[in-house]
């Protein structure tokens, strides 16, 4: 199976150390293979391969952190 890329809309990062956590934290997840997070759009590209994680866990990972996030349509 090919890899997926989102887009997840992120709230409450306060700066960028947040951006970087998040990051790192989705960088650990069985599956995903990149991670780019930009606090000042307040987005998240993430590839990732979906025979391994969701979207919704991927979500749910960020939402532990601390922040709300949704894909974009």
């Amino acid at each position: 199976m090919k890899p997926t890329t989102i887009t997840l809309e992120i709230t409450g990062m306060h700066c960028t150390s947040c951006a970087i956590n998040i990051d790192f934290d989705l960088e650990d997840r069985d599956g995903v293979t990149s991670v780019n997070t930009d606090y000042a759009r307040q987005k998240s590209v993430v590839t990732f391969y979906p025979d391994k994680v969701t979207p919704k866990q991927l979500i749910e990972c960020i939402c532990k952190l601390g922040y709300t996030a949704i894909v974009q349509k």
